[in-house]
């Protein structure tokens, strides 16, 4: 019995030290990519716009092919999937910094101002 009680001691020992995986899962439009450093500003090109991720209402996307911007908004930020965004850049950049506001597609009714933070870019 005491070989019994030794192991059962080591497997809860182990099993007490292990650490809950909390990471939030990657976004769809993410996969298959890797991040590299996070940048403060990232430049405006023509035809392209900051958009909501299908599968995550707090991360905002910004580009196509090669490369995609993610910009992970603040936990108190609260925008919906089927809302409006609207940007007010200062200049030529989306910037760590600039505002970024919501308004409810069907009333109208304006909801969460948020300021960006940094922009991680993802490659494949």
């Amino acid at each position: 019995m005491r070989p019994l009680a030794i192991l059962l001691t080591f497997a809860l020992a182990s099993f007490a030290g292990a650490q809950p995986v909390s990471a939030p899962p990657e976004a769809r439009e993410l996969a298959g990519r890797t991040a590299a450093a996070p940048q403060r500003c990232v430049l405006i090109q023509a035809g392209e716009a900051l958009r909501i991720s299908e599968t995550d209402p707090r991360l905002l996307l910004y580009g196509r092919g090669r490369t995609i911007w993610a910009n992970r908004l603040a936990p108190s930020c609260g925008i919906d999937f089927n809302d409006i965004l609207v940007t007010d850049p200062i200049g030529p950049h989306y910037c760590r910094g600039d505002l970024v506001r919501s308004i409810d597609r069907v009333s109208r009714v304006p909801g969460a101002a948020c300021k960006l933070r940094d922009f991680v870019p993802y490659t494949r």
